[in-house]
């Protein structure tokens, strides 16, 4: 994005120096500058919302509606072909409060998934109030403000304050209000299709563009962001449905929001308005003095690392790593933590082997929490091992660009390494084998891959057996496979920790109690739903072994 960046301002610039151009044809204005300057587009735009004056009379919005959200950016998907169908997160009784006279702003919603989820949280629509004061991110967690890091970014959400910043600026009154304040650089226009576009840099030091549509309103917002599975996304937020909002004399908004990213065009967050509100009282958005005072939380905060052993040459990392030590080198199962925790759990695991390095990392499958740190394995040269569709996903993941928000891959590119198994593949020297194997039968991945070392009689895996504890929507996948294969099971390094039955590693036992109790509480969920008249989905349970 910086080398676009550099270009678009270097045609601004020219285009600047320009006297005005004639008319041009639809099709020809790609290559064109349009004639009006940045101020000119930003009064144009003020003028088809409803004017100047009405817009410099708002104080505060607050805009009332339900969005939905692309469960894990897409990458939650039953695999990893860019054709399997997505997974949504509901967001109810949303509203969206923007302060203009003090820079304040509240991103408040009730969320709930919209498919089988293995625990409370997921299907409780718990409320989460999120604000941004000036550059203080800070989240209402019941009556207590908790600080918020700078920038955080995981499996589910990114966040921030550059995040909340780019939220609030897609309200178009609000980016209108901030393209005219000082301190704000506008960019000379240019043509993208139909659109004027014009790059902004904040005060602050944030960039974005915005895009103005041939009738003078604003048509989007555009702009980048890091991503701990992606590098770096771009997000584009389009505007639809513009009314005015008391319905007689107000200035205009858009009622739908629609924003997408720039990887396999996801549509990662729809919002639609049932209502504005606009110079009404509103909560004071002010960050408590406790929280401005209060250190600012560490990026990415991790946990210190901790393992066990498992048997000979054999750990689990509490991260829920499991290492397997050979001959010359090391593998490595899983790997589902952001880039900086990655560099970390990498270091950790060839200290615990020293002089030998990691040739392979098996990801589980491809959904982002369990792996967010294939571009971190790329970047330090590791090979990786997956079945055909999700090495696709993992591939597309590692070979994006990260120009604004370089994370090592992306200062030191290294190629995509990986080896492609079917259904079995056997890792074997004169010290250790270890089978990998197709998971076969699961309906939260179709791609799942588990290890198993036979001296060990240790099973490793992901979301198969540890995706939770309170409810087992797809249990049968372990009996199913173990007796598929033949394996005798004994032990099971699992990537999710199920502390509830076991601290780290759990036996074959524990493994059942897990699965029974979960499937015992979902079935109590599902009839206790039902008898409210609510369909809820992943329900009836289906096992035929519990």
């Amino acid at each position: 994005m910086a080398g676009r960046f550099k270009r678009l301002m270097a045609v601004a610039l020219v285009s600047s120096m320009m006297p005005a151009a004639p008319p041009v044809l639809a099709q020809d204005q790609a290559a064109q500058a349009p004639a009006a300057t940045a101020q000119q587009v930003v009064a144009a735009a003020v003028a088809a919302l409803g004017g100047a004056e009405k817009l410099a009379a708002i104080r505060t919005i607050t805009a009332h509606g339900y969005a939905q959200y692309a469960y894990m950016w897409g990458g939650g998907r039953i695999d990893g072909s860019d054709h399997a169908p997505g997974k949504y997160l509901a967001a109810n009784d949303l509203t969206r409060t923007y302060d203009l006279e003090n820079d304040r702003f509240r991103m408040r919603e009730r969320r709930n998934m919209l498919f089988p989820f293995l625990a409370q949280f997921g299907h409780s629509f718990a409320l989460n109030d999120m604000r941004l004061d000036g550059a203080v991110a800070f989240d209402m967690q019941g009556d207590n403000a908790v600080r918020q890091a700078v920038r955080t970014e995981g499996a589910l959400l990114n966040d921030g304050v550059h995040m909340r910043r780019m939220w609030m600026l897609n309200n178009p009154a609000v980016l209108l209000r901030r393209m005219q304040a000082a301190g704000t650089r506008l960019s000379a226009p240019y043509m993208d299709g139909d659109n004027t576009v014009i790059e902004i840099t904040l005060a602050e030091g944030d960039r974005l563009s915005a895009g103005f549509a041939p009738d003078g309103k604003p048509a989007f917002v555009r702009w980048g962001n890091w991503h701990a599975n992606l590098g770096q996304v771009q997000f584009t937020t389009w505007f639809s449905g513009w009314v005015a909002w008391d319905g007689q004399g107000g200035l205009l908004l858009p009622l739908g929001y629609e924003t997408r990213l720039d990887w396999r065009n996801i549509d990662y967050f729809k919002m639609y308005v049932d209502a504005y509100t606009v110079n009404t009282p509103i909560e004071g958005l002010a960050a408590p003095a406790a929280v401005r005072d209060a250190p600012v939380p560490p990026d990415n905060a991790t946990r210190p690392l901790t393992h066990v052993a498992i048997g000979r040459g054999l750990w689990r990392l509490s991260t829920g790593t499991t290492v397997v030590e050979f001959a010359d080198h090391l593998v490595l199962f899983e790997l589902g933590v952001n880039p900086d925790a990655a560099r970390s759990v990498l270091a950790y695991a060839r200290n615990l082997a020293p002089g030998k390095p990691i040739r392979y990392l098996v990801a589980s499958h491809n959904h982002f929490d369990h792996a967010a740190g294939v571009r971190q394995a790329v970047a330090e040269g590791i090979t990786i091992i997956q079945r055909p569709s999700t090495l696709q996903q993992l591939r597309e993941m590692a070979e994006r660009p990260a120009p604004d928000y370089p994370d090592d891959l992306a200062r030191n590119p290294q190629p995509f390494r990986s080896i492609t198994m079917d259904e079995h593949l056997r890792l074997q020297d004169a010290t250790r084998t270890l089978d990998l194997y197709w998971g076969r039968n699961n309906g939260h991945m179709a791609d799942v891959v588990f290890g198993y070392v036979p001296e060990a009689r240790l099973m490793m895996e992901g979301d198969m057996v540890s995706a939770a504890y309170q409810w087992a929507h797809w249990p049968d996948a372990f009996r199913d496979t173990i007796a598929h294969y033949g394996l005798e099971v004994d032990v099971v390094s699992p990537a999710h920790t199920m502390a509830e039955v076991s601290p780290d590693v759990m036996t074959h036992a524990q493994v059942e109690e897990l699965l029974s109790g979960g499937v015992a509480r979902a079935r109590q969920h599902c009839a206790q739903r039902l008898e409210q008249g609510i369909y809820w989905p992943g329900c009836p349970i289906q096992s035929k072994y519990y």
